[in-house]
């Protein structure tokens, strides 16, 4: 990334760089260049304290030179110096530094004279064992200035002994060197260009430094004792590579066995040196829901030679069998009870019922007694208009119905009762903004949780009938509710979950925030939640309503954004929690420090960044094609270069040949999602994600289309690509 000018931090910074990179030159004696020009390069190297728990040493490396002049004015491009300095610190032949760098991989084989590169080793300051393998990459992933290569030499579970260097300036080849052996991590950035001044050059590392301490600064690297290697069984597979691969390399970065516990024919089942890398083996078992499947895994997993330490699943209709399988087994679990509860939309709203205003019936039948008596479990329900009705058993929006009178009440119970054989919900229509709050729990408390906005629906219109769909359009991180709601909401839940029995694990809760003081409102061209006129202030004080609680990660689709946006991985906690590994649970769940907008505003601080997943329905009926040869997330970023550096994330769910339907079960079918970044303001953001939403474009059946505006959604029985066939 080229250093551009920084207004304001020129003049401060002028004396700071002749004050450390020229006195640093100046401690070096002049030595005579005894190798070939293209192979000399003047280094400068600096030890500095990121924060209590790592140090780091940032090298520049100058392009190769004859040395005529001294440094004289910073502001100048490094081109018109010619060097560094006739005392200059002047890399010898052999260059123990480079050739530890090329070592690991990193630097150049042939270096040029035509550009500066930057190098940072990341020295943890105390003796621990590695928590997770790929800690660095996790934490530096969209960092603001591009990586070329990152060396992890650390491998999972293992000691790791400290270098404690002094800080301040590196006075030795050969000590870069041995810093370079014993980091726990080296990064390689993109090159600078000659012309850049040394006071950009400066304020470069300043602001590397910086954004480094805000993102490792509150997050250990190592246990201080030792991490005993577990196994864990994840029951359902996943139903393909994209969905899967977050979860299989978390597992593998972790250190963690994984067993696969799923049905004959799956893509992981053969013994392939590929399948291999994903898991450790493969136990066929009848997966068929029936009163024997709890019997049957518990089989696969007895008759396993080595031990299992935990199990878990992603699959929603799996939940309470799998934790029936870990208290059989004596693995950590929540309660059996807990989990019932949870996959039961009918008994989880009673959690927050208020009488006469929640009801189930199992067909239309049932209707017609339901006013005068709510049935021998169910007081005398009353229907107060608008009502949401839904499956019992269901996700991903799937079947639910947003209903207006009582005329339409026979149609919506129809299509809830029709999924799944599962009876119906009827309740109230909570009106306010939806929002999905995450929260990663141990013992009650809360390691993290985080707040995101899901904008209006076709459901949420004034206009919205029973033929609507609840599918959201996207999805944008962090919220922008005010603080106080926020707390609301994650105090309301957090103790919905723990009084339910959910006490440690990953937790994915949709609610919604009535008498919220934010509604949605179009202003300066964008629509996001706004502060209410005065006269549209609500008299009463904002109450947060459950509308449905997932004892697991969020879907694939938003779990990823999620470990972009802050950092924090939930497949990776998911599965430690499975494990009763408390100690790495608390340890790997650590947002970013980063703080956007006002700086006294906590619940915006862990973002790096803000986010807007955006998700793309089918525009149409058909069979996908791809006449550019480009998967279609790829042929946006090459038409449209402009937008191409804001997407972080894009995933296609259909190959050529895929049929598509505009719904699945009553609920949008989509064929993409795509991650839009900005780091300036979310009303950026949203723009951003809009525009993207307009410009992408996919082929059915010769008719190139874009986005229409309908809505669509996420699966949350199997979170991951689905819609195309």
């Amino acid at each position: 990334m080229a250093v551009g000018t920084f207004p304001g931090e020129r003049a401060s910074l002028g004396h700071k760089l002749t004050s450390s990179i020229s006195s640093v030159i100046s401690t070096f004696t002049q030595q005579p260049l005894s190798r070939p020009t293209n192979l000399y390069r003047p280094l400068f190297g600096e030890v500095i304290p990121l924060c209590e728990l790592y140090s780091i040493a940032n090298v520049v490396v100058f392009p190769s030179s004859s040395q005529s002049s001294a440094l004289q004015n910073p502001s100048q491009p490094y081109s018109q110096h010619n060097g560094i300095g006739s005392t200059g610190f002047r890399s010898t032949p052999p260059s123990p530094f480079i050739e530890a760098l090329q070592t690991i991989g990193l630097g150049s084989p042939s270096w040029s004279a035509s550009a500066i590169s930057v190098f940072t080793i990341v020295l943890p300051t105390t003796n621990g064992y590695v928590t997770r393998s790929d800690f660095l990459q996790l934490r530096l992933q969209d960092f603001p200035y591009k990586i070329l290569r990152t060396h992890e030499p650390l491998r999972p579970l293992q000691k790791y002994s400290a270098t404690c260097p002094a800080p301040g300036p590196v006075t030795s080849e050969h000590d870069l060197a041995t810093l370079v052996e014993s980091a726990a991590g080296v990064v390689q950035w993109e090159d600078l260009p000659t012309s850049v001044s040394f006071v950009d050059l400066e304020i470069y590392r300043t602001r590397l430094t910086e954004e480094l301490r805000d993102r490792l600064h509150n997050a250990p690297w190592l246990s201080s004792t030792p991490i005993p290697r577990q196994r864990v069984a994840l029951i359902r597979g996943r139903p393909n590579i994209t969905a899967g691969g977050p979860v299989y390399r978390a597992a593998k970065a972790l250190g963690l066995d994984l067993i696969i516990v799923d049905e004959e024919g799956h893509w992981l089942q053969a013994d392939t040196e590929e399948n291999k890398m994903h898991r450790e083996a493969f136990l066929v078992t009848d997966m068929t829901e029936d009163a024997g499947v709890v019997d049957r895994i518990i089989q696969s997993i007895v008759s396993y030679p080595l031990p299992i330490h935990g199990v878990f699943t992603l699959s929603d209709n799996f939940f309470v069998a799998v934790a029936q399988v870990a208290e059989a087994l004596g693995l950590p679990t929540s309660p059996v009870a807990a989990f019932e509860t949870s996959v039961d939309k009918y008994r989880s709203r009673l959690l927050q019922n208020v009488p006469g205003q929640t009801a189930r019936v199992h067909n239309v039948r049932e209707l017609e007694s339901l006013p005068a008596s709510g049935g021998n479990q169910q007081a005398e329900f009353i229907p107060r208009f608008p009502l949401i009705v839904k499956p019992t058993k269901g996700w991903s929006s799937e079947c639910v119905s947003k209903v207006n009178n009582l005329a339409d009440l026979a149609t919506a119970v129809q299509k809830a009762t029709s999924r799944h054989g599962s009876a119906a919900v009827i309740e109230p229509f909570f009106d306010g903004p939806e929002m999905d709050v995450n929260f990663v729990l141990l013992d009650g408390e809360i390691l993290f949780s985080e707040i995101a906005d899901e904008p209006p629906c076709d459901a949420d219109s004034s206009a919205a009938t029973v033929h609507s769909t609840f599918s959201p359009e996207a999805l944008t991180l962090p919220s922008a509710l005010p603080a106080q709601e926020q707390d609301i909401a994650k105090s309301t839940l957090r103790d919905i979950l723990v009084n339910l029995g959910f006490c440690t694990g990953v937790f994915h809760v949709e609610a919604r925030m009535v008498s919220s003081t934010f509604e949605y409102r179009k202003q300066d061209g964008v629509i996001d939640l706004v502060l209410k006129h005065a006269k549209s202030l609500p008299e009463s004080g904002a109450e947060c309503k459950l509308i449905e609680i997932n004892a697991r990660p969020p879907g694939y689709r938003v779990t990823v954004p999620t470990r972009h946006t802050y950092g924090v991985d939930y497949f990776a906690a998911h599965m430690l929690a499975a494990a009763g590994d408390k100690n790495r649970l608390r340890l790997t769940t650590r947002p970013y420090s980063h703080v956007l907008g006002d700086n006294t505003n906590d619940s915006k601080r862990g973002a790096q960044y803000w986010s807007r997943l955006v998700y793309i329905p089918a525009p149409a009926a058909g069979t996908v094609q791809w006449p550019s040869k480009l998967a279609p997330c790829e042929e946006l970023k090459r038409r449209r270069p402009d937008l191409a550096d804001k997407i972080v994330l894009g995933v296609d769910y259909c190959v050529p040949g895929d049929k598509v339907d505009l719904y699945t079960d009553g609920a949008r079918t989509y064929v993409a999602h795509l991650l839009v970044v900005n780091r300036e303001s979310r009303r950026d953001v949203i723009r951003l994600g809009e525009e993207v939403q307009k410009a992408f474009t996919i082929d059915i059946d010769g008719s190139i289309s874009s986005k229409t505006e309908i809505s669509d959604g996420e699966t949350d029985v199997d979170p991951d690509v689905e819609g195309c066939e």
